[in-house]
C-alpha cells in the first residue's frame, strides 16, 4: 500500500535578521536535503535523531522560542528537557499518564541529538515525520516573514506507513480529546498540551485531527506545534 502526503507549512526556521544564525539555518536546510548523510534516525521506542555534523547552537533556541523546563549538564554535554501536560484533564487524572516530553542533547553547545517519545507520534506518524524533515531540505524560505514553506507531495513505501492512522490509534496514544466537533460526515478531534512548568517557554501544542466517519481514518492534522504552523493531509 502507498500513502500520499500533501501540504506542510512550517515556521520551523523562524528566520531572523542575524546573519550568523541565518547561515547556520541554511546549512541545516542543506543537510536535510541529504538526510541520510547528515542524520541517523533510531525509530525504536519513539525517535532518537542524531546529527552527525551538528549545526545549531544552544543560543539559537531563543529564536525558536524554545526554553526548556530543566537543564542537566554532564561534562561537555547538556540535556534540555521539555515537558507538556494535556489540557482538560479531570481532577482525578494523573498528569503523568497524559504528558509529552522531548529532550535535546547538546555537546559543546551544539545540538547533537533530539529524543521524542512514542506518544509524540500521534501528531506525526514516524514515516511522515521523517518525510517532513527531508522535505525541509527543499523548503522555500521567506526571510522577511520568518517562515519556511515546504510542500510534501510524494508517495512513501514503508511497512510502517502501510496501515492507515485511525481514531482508535489516536485515542490509544493520546486519550480522549479536549473537544470533538462534527463536520458533515467527519469529526474534528481537538487536543491541547501546555507547558508543565511556568519556566518553560516553548509554545503550546494545539492540534485538530479530522476523522472520517465511515472509515474512522485520520484524514488531516492541522494546528500549532512549538510555535510552528502545521497542515498535513493524509488523504489516500
Amino acid at each position: 500500500m502507498r500513502r500520499t502526503l500533501a501540504v506542510l507549512l512550517l515556521a520551523f526556521f523562524a528566520l531572523c535578521s542575524s546573519g550568523c544564525i541565518y547561515l547556520r539555518l541554511l546549512e541545516l536546510k542543506r543537510q536535510f536535503a541529504q538526510f541520510d548523510r547528515y542524520f541517523e534516525a533510531d525509530v525504536r521506542d519513539g525517535l532518537k535523531l542524531t546529527c552527525k555534523t551538528p549545526v545549531l547552537l544552544d543560543e539559537d533556541m531563543a529564536f525558536f522560542r524554545l526554553v526548556p523546563e530543566s537543564r542537566q549538564r554532564t561534562g561537555v554535554a547538556e540535556r534540555w528537557h521539555f515537558h507538556w501536560i494535556k489540557a482538560g484533564l479531570p481532577p482525578t487524572a494523573d498528569p503523568r499518564d497524559h504528558e509529552l516530553t522531548a529532550d535535546f542533547i547538546y555537546v559543546e553547545h551544539k545540538l547533537t541529538r533530539v529524543i521524542l517519545p512514542e506518544r509524540f507520534f500521534a501528531f506525526f506518524p514516524k514515516p511522515l515525520f521523517l518525510a517532513l524533515l527531508r522535505s525541509l531540505g527543499h523548503a522555500e524560505i521567506d526571510r522577511k516573514k520568518r517562515t519556511a514553506h515546504s510542500t510534501l507531495n510524494e508517495k512513501i513505501d514503508s511497512p510502517d506507513a502501510a496501515p492507515p492512522f485511525t481514531a482508535s490509534d489516536l485515542k490509544n496514544m493520546l486519550g480522549a480529546p479536549l473537544e470533538m466537533l462534527p463536520v458533515e460526515t467527519r469529526s474534528q478531534w481537538h487536543y491541547r498540551y501546555q507547558a508543565a512548568s511556568p519556566d518553560q517557554r516553548s509554545g503550546r501544542i494545539d492540534i485538530v485531527f479530522t476523522v472520517d466517519g465511515p472509515t474512522q481514518h485520520v484524514r488531516r492534522i492541522k494546528g500549532t506545534v512549538f510555535d510552528s504552523t502545521v497542515d498535513v493531509s493524509l488523504e489516500r
